[in-house]
């Protein structure tokens, strides 16, 4: 789902705390609900969660809201979906597998739908795809607007745990980055590999309009093979060292 823009937030090993720690489960596949698979799920983009812990709110297209714990949200949810949902939480449950679309584009690792582990590099306990965050520089993301003029420097596209403005000019510049750590404020992170791009970011969301040309301009500007393989990739993952507060404005420094 959508989610919100924060201006402070704690994190430790397992990332923002309340991010990601609710999904829903397909009960015909018994699969981890993801809008990476738009020909089920791209209703998944225009509904929003907002809120932490047990306090989340779930608003509909329709604009109807519900508490996350209401047991009538899987009735409306699985209507809305057409197919029978489940609502879980994280800590208290196998967290299993997702399906992702990947478009044909030679020379990447993946195409067709795949299914992927929920949590992949077994950081805490949320259902992140691959590492505890998720990160994008307005260098990157700058890049990329000169390339697809559409894109601007919307950030829903690519959903990332947190913007670094690097205040430099345009360039995919974190790929640099990879094992170094950074000081965020008072947290500091490690820089992992750059992130592979599935179909998300070309998929109409909210008020944005579908812009397939993303992936195929990413992969042809920015195509990274990492130990994840070789993909079109924006931005990078993260682990964090320890645990504190980031809040829109910290100072980011190498460490």
């Amino acid at each position: 789902m959508q989610g919100e823009a924060l201006q402070s937030v704690p994190v430790d090993e397992g990332g923002i705390d309340g991010d990601r720690t609710w999904a829903l489960r397909d009960l015909e596949t018994d699969k981890i609900v993801s809008a990476k698979r738009p020909s089920l799920w791209r209703e998944l983009l225009n509904c929003q969660a907002r809120g932490v812990g047990r306090e989340v709110t779930v608003t509909l297209p329709d604009k109807s809201e519900w508490s996350v714990v209401d047991p009538k949200l899987e009735t409306a949810l699985s209507e809305l979906f057409g197919r029978p949902v489940k609502v879980e939480l994280a800590t208290q449950t196998q967290q299993g597998v997702y399906a992702s679309d990947w478009p044909e584009i030679e020379g990447l690792s993946l195409a067709g739908s795949v299914d992927i582990p929920v949590n992949l590099a077994g950081q805490g306990t949320s259902f992140v795809d691959v590492a505890a965050l998720h990160f994008i520089t307005t260098a990157s993301l700058a890049a990329l607007a000169e390339l697809v003029p559409e894109t601007g420097t919307d950030l829903r596209r690519f959903r990332p745990s947190l913007v670094i403005d690097t205040n430099t000019d345009p360039g995919f510049i974190e790929n640099e980055w990879e094992g170094r750590t950074l000081k965020l404020g008072e947290v500091q992170i490690e820089v992992g590999v750059p992130t592979p791009r599935c179909v998300m970011p070309t998929l109409a969301q909210g008020d944005l309009a579908s812009l397939p040309e993303v992936l195929r301009t990413l992969a042809s500007n920015n195509r990274v093979t990492s130990m994840l393989g070789t993909f079109a990739s924006l931005g990078s993952y993260a682990s964090v060292n320890g645990a504190g507060v980031i809040n829109v404005g910290d100072e980011v420094t190498f460490a």
